[in-house]
């Protein structure tokens, strides 16, 4: 059962279901593909669900949150946990709010703490040590964001970064920097279009 008033799973997974159509097809009429929503797919967003569950972790954070479809599915896989502390990330705060709205229509708001900032500048200042990194941004600003998220992963911490199949040419610098980290276990998955995990084994 639920821990979150109004949130029913046949409904949830519907709601997904038509997000994602509905956006895909807005997607496929957009020439620029910075009006374009990006969801992951759907194999990758349940994937997402799935390492929540298992890893049960307590802090979350997203980088790119775009309309939030990655954002439901990391919150329903956070559902069942009272503790979780789960930020999303994006710089469009009208993007962000639409997250949000989704987020609301399916119960599941209490769980997302929405911030409209940049995200080296947010992993820059921030303290914290997050348990489970989700990154789906802008690929070219990758790099930047290295030094930063090594600071922000202890033992046990696992980054996801999607689209490193799809789009390999533009990640590839980026991931060699975790893959040559031997502080890191790393796994490239053919889910969706592509999704790299790396798990933080030492300090």
């Amino acid at each position: 059962m639920s821990m979150h008033g109004g949130f029913e799973r046949t409904d949830f997974l519907s709601y997904c279901q038509s997000l994602y159509d509905t956006d895909k097809a807005y997607d496929i009429a957009q020439a620029n593909r910075l009006n374009r929503h990006r969801h992951v797919e759907p194999d990758s967003a349940q994937f997402l669900a799935s390492i929540a569950m298992i890893r049960k972790p307590n802090k979350v954070l997203e980088i790119g949150t775009s309309t939030g479809f990655s954002t439901l599915w990391l919150a329903y896989g956070l559902h069942h946990q009272s503790d979780a502390d789960f930020i999303s990330l994006d710089i469009d705060k009208s993007r962000s709010n639409t997250a949000k709205q989704h987020l609301q229509n399916v119960g599941l708001s209490s769980l997302v703490r929405f911030i409209v900032q940049d995200a080296f500048v947010f992993l820059s200042k921030t303290e914290d040590i997050f348990d489970l990194v989700f990154l789906d941004a802008e690929r070219h600003f990758y790099c930047d964001y290295t030094k930063p998220l090594h600071k922000i992963l202890s033992i046990g911490s696992v980054l996801i970064v999607d689209n490193v199949l799809s789009h390999s040419d533009e990640v590839c610098e980026f991931l060699a920097e975790f893959l040559n980290d031997s502080r890191y276990i790393c796994h490239t998955l053919d889910i969706g279009a592509g999704l790299f995990m790396a798990v933080r084994q030492e300090p």
